[in-house]
């Protein structure tokens, strides 16, 4: 799992760069480049994760301050091509609004949790997303990584470097850091909306692909102006801590509506890897028909159908 979300975030956030000072020598960047390549790679089956993120957007006075979302919690793998048991918590505030929420999943079932109260998927649903879940996965031929999607967030840095890092749940950690190809970033992320394992996914679930060219890539590399990046490996390899730090500013005459510019940060950490979490499923949840249609969405759940 820690090898779709760390990349995907990466996705998110490097878009532009800048190193320090004093470029590092070749050796050094190569050790940062093979230290990278090996975080971006490792395999993480079982961990306890933490995600912060905030965006100060300017113009979107209807927003009514930062939006920030936050996910914390512990997953483990059940196996190649199940659904990870976890338990997650959510909370997002966004428009003088503040969300609480959740999700549960055990070996057997689902639940969601929003706003105190507990909803359970039931069997016979959970059976059905374990189903799509391992087709996706066999379609994509096992792959965990962005790569079959084309994205590559190894050839993003330029002449990366390594520093000591700040230890993380007791271990000691070291810092990647260094510039990025903006160019090459947004080509791997625009370009993913082409691939054919994200067309086959979008398709499976009914939803349009979207379409861009090479005028997108040229609109998003323009509109960052800086970023901030780094990511923090311990001594078994594995991405630890990802933070990021991004500014934009949207240029005169794009289609943005009130949207001017600024800034999203965000900050990955996996708190604890290898351990073995007790995931247990909350106590009398209601039926999730019921939160369904509080939220006027009907009392069905859609699941994708099966080809």
């Amino acid at each position: 799992m820690a090898r779709i979300v760390l990349p995907l975030l990466a996705a998110l956030a490097l878009l532009a760069g800048c190193g320090g000072d004093d470029a590092p020598s070749a050796e050094e960047s190569a050790d940062a480049q093979a230290l990278l390549e090996k975080a971006f790679s490792k395999q993480v089956d079982s961990a306890d994760l933490k995600l912060d993120m905030k965006a100060d957007l300017e113009g979107l006075d209807q927003l009514k301050g930062p939006v920030s979302v936050s996910l914390s919690g512990p997953f483990k793998s059940s196996g190649e091509d199940q659904l990870p048991v976890l338990d997650w918590d959510l909370k997002a505030k966004f428009a003088g609004q503040t969300i609480d929420a959740g999700m549960v999943v055990t070996e057997d079932n689902a639940y969601v949790s929003f706003r105190g109260q507990d909803y359970e998927v039931g069997e016979q649903v959970f059976e059905q997303l374990k189903s799509s879940f391992a087709k996706q996965r066999k379609q994509a031929g096992g792959q965990q990584s962005l790569k079959q999607f084309g994205i590559d967030p190894t050839d993003w840095l330029k002449d990366p470097e390594v520093e000591d890092g700040q230890d993380i749940g007791g271990d000691s950690t070291r810092k990647i850091s260094g510039d990025v190809d903006a160019e090459k970033v947004v080509e791997d992320v625009l370009g993913a909306l082409r691939s054919p394992a994200l067309r086959r996914q979008l398709e499976s679930q009914g939803q349009a692909v979207p379409q861009v060219n090479e005028a997108d890539v040229e609109k998003v590399t323009d509109a960052i102006e800086d970023v901030h990046f780094e990511v923090n490996v311990d001594e078994d390899g594995v991405a630890r801590r990802m933070f990021a730090e991004v500014e934009f500013k949207v240029p005169d005459g794009a289609d943005a509506g009130d949207l001017e510019g600024g800034k999203v940060t965000f900050e990955f950490v996996l708190e604890k890897v290898g351990i073995d979490p007790e995931i247990e499923a909350p106590s009398d949840p209601q039926p999730l028909s019921s939160l369904l249609g509080q939220l006027g969405l009907g009392g069905g759940l859609a699941i994708p159908q099966q080809q």
